[in-house]
């Protein structure tokens, strides 16, 4: 976005302030918050932003004067409603014959995205309440799959009439290796915030759907007050993004900082497999050195490792810590070496051995941000500590 307003020439007006950024989560919490009035100043609010393509979790926390403090603790994955309509393929796939679905998508295409739309349309009123509910799909909206088809699966649908009874138990299938995932990386984000979190927000497309909404509620009700859902979800980033425009709801005057020293080494420990002795009194507790303490950072600096975890190894946890020492080279539990923090993160989507995480600590302003990034999958857990007493 910066590079398309250098081109129009329209830098000026940034420096003047005329033109403005804000962030999908940051016009996310401006519309949740502008007319819920129960909140306190202090209280941690979770925002879900369930879209097409990605899930994306953000804790923030609210300041004085209705001012929202940076995240400080976000998840982003690939779990949108797009998977729903995947799911959707694949039991057509089950039903009617992969070859049958695979011409159709190569040489119909419009045909079959008209059958998915059709469902997700006829399916967004599932609640999950009525046990009796169903989707009668007509095949002979796409009538080109009779021709596909094999002659065992087209004397199956003629018995049919060409018309197939999606019942509850289909759609629950469909919907729940998507939804079970939503609710997964809602408990790792709880699992990372450092405070209790009084409300769930649920934005986004596919928050509209009543049995995404029913199943975080029953699985969270109990562990969060209130689990909300705003106006038109589906618009809460472009209508918060219009009010950002029009308030003064942020102080946006940056401090710059050209850089300076870190007065600490910091580190992780974690859980891995060596040639080396990595026990210490029955312990794997060794400190992984990211960078050392005198190291000059520029803001917003990142350091990382790469780890890989093994074949079926479904999470992980990056505890971070510092120390005033330079070199080290012994244990995370030695006298003057303090914790920081810890990461959790999931890893039970993709379980192969190729997987990958980059995981690095970002030194920003007035806070320290954790990231692990999954390179297989593009998954992403992220945390923000706060620095150290006297190093920032």
């Amino acid at each position: 976005m910066r590079q398309c307003v250098y081109n129009a020439n329209l830098i000026e007006d940034i420096y003047s302030g005329k033109l403005q950024f804000a962030t999908e989560s940051e016009a996310t919490a401006i519309y949740c918050l502008k007319d819920y009035f129960k909140c306190g100043i202090g209280e941690t609010f979770m925002f879900v932003d369930c879209g097409k393509c990605t899930t994306d979790l953000t804790t923030r926390k609210l300041l004085v004067e209705n001012r929202l403090d940076k995240v400080t603790a976000r998840i982003r994955d690939f779990c949108g409603s797009k998977l729903i309509n995947e799911e959707f393929i694949k039991f057509l796939r089950e039903r009617l014959g992969t070859c049958a679905i695979d011409l159709l998508k190569e040489n119909n295409y419009k045909q079959l995205q008209y059958m998915v739309k059709n469902f997700y349309q006829h399916i967004s009123i599932f609640t999950g309440d009525d046990k009796a509910f169903q989707y009668e799909l007509d095949i002979e909206v796409a009538p080109i799959l009779l021709q596909y088809v094999s002659e065992e699966i087209k004397e199956t649908m003629e018995e049919i009439d060409w018309v197939i009874e999606i019942k509850y138990n289909d759609i629950k299938k469909i919907f729940d290796p998507v939804v079970d995932r939503i609710i997964r990386l809602i408990h790792i984000q709880l699992l990372n915030n450092k405070e209790n979190c009084s409300t769930i927000f649920l934005t986004g497309d596919f928050c509209v759907n009543k049995y995404l909404q029913n199943r975080i509620k029953n699985e969270f009700s109990h562990q969060v007050k209130d689990i909300l859902v705003p106006a038109l979800p589906e618009a809460a980033v472009a209508r918060g993004a219009v009010i950002y425009g029009l308030s003064t709801m942020y102080d946006r005057l940056k401090c710059v900082i050209s850089s300076r020293l870190l007065k600490y080494t910091y580190g992780v420990q974690y859980y891995w497999k060596s040639s080396d002795d990595l026990t210490h009194d029955g312990k794997n507790c060794k400190f992984k050195t990211l960078v050392k303490r005198d190291t000059e950072i520029t803001p917003d600096q990142t350091f990382s490792f790469n780890f890989k975890p093994e074949s079926k190894q479904i999470s992980e946890s990056f505890a971070i810590y510092y120390t005033q020492k330079h070199n080290i080279e012994g244990y995370c539990d030695e006298p003057g070496v303090n914790r920081l923090g810890i990461l959790n993160i999931d890893l039970s989507d993709v379980q192969l051995d190729c997987r990958s995480i980059i995981f690095g600590l970002t030194f920003g302003k007035d806070e320290i941000i954790a990231l692990a990034r999954n390179e297989l999958n593009r998954q992403e857990h992220m945390a923000t500590f706060c620095y150290p007493d006297d190093d920032f």
